[in-house]
């Protein structure tokens, strides 16, 4: 009985991890290291440090358009037009017994700027709260992930 119990418990731990997937970016990633077009605003979005629902990806959107499937160690790089919009962050539920949960953010027209944003899960709601960071901090985030794979 107890054999057949471990080995259940262990053909199930590879299910557990296939949960959380792996990241990829659907829209083309820009150059970097070039200047941002003068009719154009750089989002970058990555999660910030911290352990509550650090296996759990979280998919984003500008506007409709689904931008990729972030992981905790890496980030989102794209180029939108320079004019209003909403990003939603759906942080995917991990188990049977938990739902997906939304958050959302203003996308600002910064024609030729850049804008940083950083994901947090808290951990009473479970929910995805997202936050303007300064290009410093954002510099310094990215410096230590990688960009998500482009493709699917």
């Amino acid at each position: 009985m107890n054999l057949s119990r471990t080995l259940l418990a262990l053909a199930l731990v590879p299910a557990l991890f296939a949960c959380a997937g792996q990241s990829y970016q659907r829209v083309p990633r820009p150059d970097e290291g070039a200047a941002v077009r003068s009719d154009a605003t750089r989002i970058y979005v990555g999660r910030r440090e911290q352990v509550a629902g650090s296996w759990r990806n979280v998919r984003v959107f500008d506007n409709d358009r689904e931008i990729g499937l972030l992981h905790e160690n890496e980030y989102l790089c794209w180029d939108r037009p320079a004019r209003q919009g909403v990003a939603r962050f759906i942080y995917e539920g991990l188990g049977f017994d938990q739902e997906a949960v939304e958050g959302f953010a203003e996308l600002p027209a910064e024609a030729g700027g850049t804008v940083f944003l950083g994901i947090t899960v808290e951990r009473d709601t479970r929910h995805p709260t997202v936050v303007r960071i300064d290009e410093d901090e954002g510099r310094r985030a990215l410096a230590k992930r990688k960009p998500a794979p482009v493709g699917d």
